[in-house]
């Protein structure tokens, strides 16, 4: 009986893809749906920001709507992310092209999320323009910041330790070593590869690059913050923070049978991402 091909990496690469398409991207149209809702006008929307008219006087309101102005990007991407890492490990019986995509889906929203509440500290990113906005409110924006300090630098080790242990939920024999490392290749490193590049790719047409307004450079960094899966693909390799545990945490194998729909939809999504929301969408 002939023993039929492995597509999991395949599969995988595609998920990765999927997964960063509906982190990045979805962080930016919350940013233009908060901008709606508020009264603005989008001028641009584009794979690494929104550019409004400027209608909306941000500094005038309530503290809630100031955060809420470049913030709500954010605290959507932890809240999905949070909800999740609930639906994972509530629902047992899954399909596991599904579970492969929710469970890298989740851990880039949550990357998205905490990794720019770490980044806000130093008011870089969307926090940086919150923080624009307490100028005349030292007091309140020392509080934010504080809270962005807990969240942000206090999610990072639970994080890693997350991404590590959800790779045992893939791995049939955790006392393998070539196993959990070809499971770990797989599901993390894969995910960090495939959203770094396609973010360099992504951003380097980005109008706010070409206008001066941002260095290139502060995008690479951004996209950094998916370095936590690289470093738990060499931690669930080696089988550092979580130890391998002495029984299969195995809740489904990785998806091996080909499929050709998700690949198909994954190319076409990351080209629009690079070609179409890089260069960014103008509207008058």
């Amino acid at each position: 009986m002939e023993q039929k091909k492995d597509h999991s990496l395949v599969n995988c690469v595609a998920t990765a893809l999927l997964a960063y398409f509906f982190t990045i991207p979805f962080h930016e149209s919350i940013h233009a749906i908060t901008y709606i809702l508020y009264g603005d006008k989008i001028v641009n929307f584009s794979a690494g920001s929104v550019s409004t008219a400027g209608l909306v006087d941000f500094s005038t309101k309530a503290t809630i709507h100031k955060i809420l102005s470049s913030g709500s990007a954010s605290i959507a991407n932890a809240i999905i992310g949070i909800i999740l890492l609930i639906v994972l490990m509530k629902v047992k019986d899954m399909p596991a092209m599904l579970r492969l995509f929710l469970t890298q889906l989740m851990g880039g929203q949550l990357l998205e999320g905490f990794g720019y509440f770490l980044i806000g500290v130093f008011s870089i990113g969307d926090w940086g323009n919150v923080f624009n906005l307490f100028s005349d409110s030292p007091g309140a924006a020392l509080t934010l910041r504080i809270v962005l300090a807990v969240l942000g630098f206090g999610a990072m080790v639970p994080l890693l330790y997350l991404f590590t242990y959800m790779t045992y939920h893939f791995i049939e024999d955790p006392s393998d070593k070539a196993e959990r490392r070809g499971v770990a290749l797989r599901l993390n490193l894969i995910l960090f590869l495939a959203a770094y590049i396609v973010g360099a790719l992504a951003t380097i047409n980005l109008p706010i690059i070409k206008s001066g307004e941002m260095p290139y450079w502060m995008f690479l960094c951004f996209n950094g913050m998916w370095v936590l899966y690289l470093v738990a693909f060499f931690y669930a390799w080696g089988g550092i923070m979580v130890r391998p545990p002495k029984e299969s945490r195995l809740r489904c194998k990785l998806p091996k049978e080909p499929h050709p729909v998700i690949w198909g939809m994954a190319v076409v999504l990351i080209l629009i991402d690079i070609f179409v929301f890089g260069p960014g969408i103008f509207f008058s």
